[in-house]
């Protein structure tokens, strides 16, 4: 059983959960809701790579990587034969989404509050609330809270359960100590 997307959902100061742009790493295939990363080498965003815990993650991923063939230079989607009489232009196909080499993430902050789901095989109990757990990412590409992952591995902390998803939903925060500030 797949996991759902992870979605910022509320902000505890009543305003709109912030959002930012930041350029991509290079060759990144991530999923849309994912937690992500800033690369400390190249400052380009990246998947969360599931094991750095002390200031690991810059948010969740608000668009998917684009698997861009250099950090922060943008792609753009032509198709082969080019413009007729515009040797210089390029094609792009209608739909085509725009890409300027950054990726739109919801940035981890104390005050907003995700939407995830526990592990496949897991259930919520409200004796969860209030625990801090660790996050796996699930054989579809999306990543679940594993309550599974406690102590040095947590990364989240459960607000409060789901009312629509009641098996596997809960509301989360990422712990102050897991959140990588940037600036």
């Amino acid at each position: 059983m797949a996991s759902a997307v992870i979605l910022e959902i509320q902000s505890t100061t009543q305003e709109q959960p912030p959002i930012d742009r930041q350029i991509e790493k290079a060759g990144q295939t991530f999923q849309i809701g994912v937690p992500v990363m800033t690369d400390q080498a190249s400052g380009g965003i990246q998947e969360w790579d599931g094991s750095t815990v002390a200031a690991g993650i810059s948010g969740v991923s608000k668009s998917g990587g684009a698997n861009l063939a250099t950090t922060g230079v943008a792609k753009t989607m032509s198709i082969t034969g080019g413009v007729p009489n515009q040797p210089s232009a390029v094609q792009i196909p209608y739909g085509a989404p725009a890409n300027d080499g950054r990726t739109d993430y919801a940035v981890a902050v104390n005050s907003t509050i995700f939407y995830g789901q526990v592990g496949p095989a897991q259930t919520v109990a409200p004796t969860d609330v209030t625990k801090t757990y660790g996050m796996t990412k699930d054989t579809d590409g999306h990543w679940y809270v594993d309550k599974t992952k406690t102590g040095g591995s947590a990364v989240v902390q459960i607000v409060k359960l789901d009312y629509w998803d009641t098996a596997r939903g809960v509301h989360f925060v990422f712990l102050p100590a897991a959140i990588q500030k940037l600036g």
